[in-house]
């Protein structure tokens, strides 16, 4: 149901402006393309690399602040427990 909507609106745009169907989905699909890169290059200790992604006209792509610590302080707990298991104690 969803595709068929998103199919007649790429439709549409390919005749008002006369740009190959491909070209279109090839433009929609490559901001989100991005917005993953940019989420899944965060390194989860380090909180400055939870960056967020503005797509212009369509809203922002943000890691929320609890959220980030909820990742890092996870991080830490099972890079703990780790190190404890490698070191044989």
């Amino acid at each position: 149901m969803m595709q068929k909507k998103v199919d007649k609106i790429i439709k549409s745009i390919s005749l008002n402006y006369r740009i190959p169907v491909k070209d279109v989905e090839e433009m929609i699909k490559s901001q989100f393309a991005f917005v993953r890169y940019v989420i899944e290059s965060a390194e989860r200790d380090k909180e400055e690399t939870f960056k967020t992604v503005k797509l212009p006209m369509f809203g922002k792509f943000m890691v929320k602040n609890n959220m980030i610590a909820h990742i890092i302080n996870s991080k830490k707990k099972r890079d703990g427990f780790r190190s404890e298991e490698s070191s044989g104690e």
